[in-house]
């Protein structure tokens, strides 16, 4: 059984991305795949068991079969926290150690799972560098470079410091166009002077940068008036209806699979709207449509969702969306696959670990 560490040098960096389609695709290659997550911050409990979001995901997303309280034995919740403060807090590395052995049984492949950097956890005593030491782990570093991004060099080094032959190399993931120059022309043969090897450099992608219709609503606070079974519908991107109808037009047709935002008393903006390609009405200023509206809505299967904050304040909560944007849909899991399997050198993960078939 070979185990392989998923961690990153920032928060929302991709690790489920990856993760999921490493695993996605070595189970299509007939490989007996697991998954592991030594320490839990998003907690939730399932009937008794007590575990983190992300378990959920996975265990959907790939198929897993075992007991729902074996992928995550330690989750930092209140009362863990509380434990942790009056230095009460004792035995968790055996814990871990107990549970990974567990289930790692008849597994060719165990994805294992951290929370951030190498030095998260550390004042559990179960810093990701410890565990991936202790449990004879491989790593991948996931990055997510941005403009004058020092931070991502630094963690790539200190990740190369920290364990060694261990790390078989970083994905970078997210790259805007206007960063994939300097990622492939100097990132990548820097880091390869430094003995790291860059395993895939993965572009923006429209669909996983999309988020449903019901991220929306929950996001933006809102109420779907029609269309409640569209919720899981993918935004691409978001207009602004502001102008006069004919500019709309022309504008909005350019633009599919899109939401557009404009104030609930703008009706001829909204039918404009629904004549091209959109995925979602967003109506600001907490107004109501008129039921025209919401017919024709109905007819082209397209939800209303009414929030109560003004366009300007709309927009701006949109546009925060994209770094917290979540795998949790099967188009985009599809698409997580595909990407992996196209960008990212899974041979040279296959070749580190000796998995053969």
């Amino acid at each position: 059984m070979k185990s392989l560490f998923i961690l990153s040098t920032k928060p929302y960096a991709g690790k489920n991305l990856v993760a999921v389609g490493i695993g996605l695709n070595l189970k299509e290659k007939g490989f007996k795949v697991g998954y592991f997550k030594p320490l839990g911050v998003f907690s939730t409990k399932v009937g008794e068991v007590l575990t983190d979001t992300d378990v959920l995901f996975f265990k959907e997303a790939i198929s897993l079969k075992d007991p729902l309280e074996e992928f995550c034995p330690v989750v930092l919740d209140e009362a863990l926290l509380e434990e942790v403060y009056k230095n009460k807090a004792r035995g968790l590395d055996e814990k871990v150690r107990a549970a990974f052995k567990k289930i790692s049984h008849n597994k060719d492949l165990i994805l294992v799972m951290g929370i951030g950097s190498i030095y998260c956890g550390s004042f559990l005593g179960l810093s990701e560098k410890d565990i991936i030491h202790k449990l004879g782990s491989h790593a991948v570093l996931v990055d997510r470079p941005e403009p004058n991004d020092f931070e991502s060099l630094d963690g790539c080094m200190r990740c190369k410091e920290e364990l060694g032959n261990n790390l078989i190399g970083v994905v970078f993931n997210k790259v805007s166009p206007d960063l994939l120059g300097l990622v492939n022309g100097k990132i990548v043969p820097f880091l390869k002077k430094k003995q790291i090897e860059t395993l895939g450099v993965i572009p923006q992608d429209t669909i996983l940068n999309a988020v449903t219709v019901g991220e929306l609503k929950d996001a933006l606070m809102g109420r779907l008036i029609c269309c409640g079974d569209k919720e899981c519908d993918l935004v691409e991107r978001f207009l602004i209806g502001a102008m006069n109808v004919e500019s709309a037009i022309k504008y909005f047709r350019r633009v599919p699979n899109k939401a557009v935002i404009t104030g609930g008393d703008r009706s001829d903006i909204q039918l404009a709207a629904l004549e091209t390609s959109t995925r979602c009405l967003i109506l600001t200023g907490g107004l109501y449509p008129d039921d025209i509206i919401i017919s024709k809505a109905e007819e082209k299967g397209v939800p209303i969702l009414v929030v109560p904050t003004d366009t300007l304040t709309t927009v701006d909560r949109f546009e925060a969306l994209p770094g917290h944007r979540t795998l949790r849909d099967k188009n985009k899991i599809k698409r997580a696959k595909e990407l992996i399997e196209k960008r990212l050198n899974l041979s040279k993960i296959m070749e580190r670990l000796r998995l053969k078939r």
